[in-house]
């Protein structure tokens, strides 16, 4: 056989042997969160080997957004998905269920003493039951919804159990010394008044003694008449700070701090560094106008 039909032959086998299905990595399980916070969470729950999804892009409103049939086809291998009442996920649910029937539904809302929107403010407009939903800002009830995740990874996992209640016991230690960081943080600034775009920083006012001044008015921006009253209250309430968020409409909130002279700063409550943004947030409240 001439030489050069040998090598030919060669490379054909060598071709064939690597083009055999070489071992493939498992596909972890998905497991899926409607906004990204509560996959810093869910991933200090459920540890490597799973692979944890966020419904919402960290640009958009959650109240407002709509997911796409290819956003929500990609979601439909997921085992898991701990949801917080946004109003996109009653209509992505029967999908989801539809691909896979076995689909565990965990409610991060179960247990949890939630915050009625005051008449006029809130996101009534997205909202069936005029509940505040943006219970993560508060590290305690943060505690609560960590041990939320891992009831629900238990009863789907039980294998793993232990090595659920070890990641979340730990995480459970680091909110509470988070909580306890936050407040001697804050010492300085009880009953501080924030003049906030859009009402999110209720459950974290609670906690920490301050008084949330929301812009936004019924979930929409606001009209002349509401401007004119909300900065006369933040005239009143002595407001040191307005906070602006990137998913929403700041304008209005923008106008009032620059009558009233007063420090403008930018959030992203929704940001999936959950840690950084809880201590951020009260950096910026003790010290408005520290750059």
């Amino acid at each position: 056989m001439p030489f050069l039909k040998k090598c030919f032959l060669a490379c054909l086998l060598l071709i064939a042997a690597c083009s055999k299905s070489a071992p493939t990595t498992p596909q972890k399980p998905l497991l899926l969160v409607s906004i990204a916070p509560y996959r810093f969470l869910a991933e200090r729950i459920a540890g490597p080997g799973f692979d944890v999804g966020t419904v919402v892009p960290g640009a958009s409103n959650p109240h407002t957004f709509e997911p796409t049939s290819a956003q929500v086809s990609n979601m439909a291998r997921c085992q898991v998905w701990f949801r917080i009442g946004e109003p996109f996920e009653q209509k992505i649910l029967p999908i989801l269920h539809a691909h896979n029937p076995q689909l565990s539904v965990a409610d991060l809302r179960d247990g949890i003493e939630m915050i009625q929107e005051p008449h006029g403010l809130g996101c009534k407009c997205c909202s069936m039951d005029h509940f505040d939903r943006h219970i993560w800002l508060s590290p305690k009830l943060a505690e609560q919804q960590a041990a939320l995740i891992e009831k629900a990874l238990s009863a789907r996992y039980p294998d793993q159990q232990e090595m659920f209640h070890n990641n979340c016991m730990q995480l459970c230690q680091d909110l509470r010394a988070l909580d306890l960081e936050v407040r001697d943080i804050l010492k300085t600034a009880a009953n501080r008044t924030l003049l906030v775009s859009h009402p999110a920083f209720a459950y974290f006012c609670k906690d920490f003694g301050l008084v949330q001044l929301s812009v936004e008015y019924e979930g929409k921006d606001p009209r002349p008449k509401h401007l004119e009253e909300i900065l006369q209250r933040a005239v009143a309430e002595s407001a040191e700070l307005a906070l602006a968020l990137p998913q929403y409409n700041n304008k209005g909130a923008q106008l009032i701090a620059e009558k009233l002279h007063k420090p403008i700063r930018y959030i992203d409550p929704y940001s999936a560094d959950y840690f950084e943004t809880v201590r951020k947030l009260a950096k910026m409240i003790a010290d408005p106008y520290a750059h």
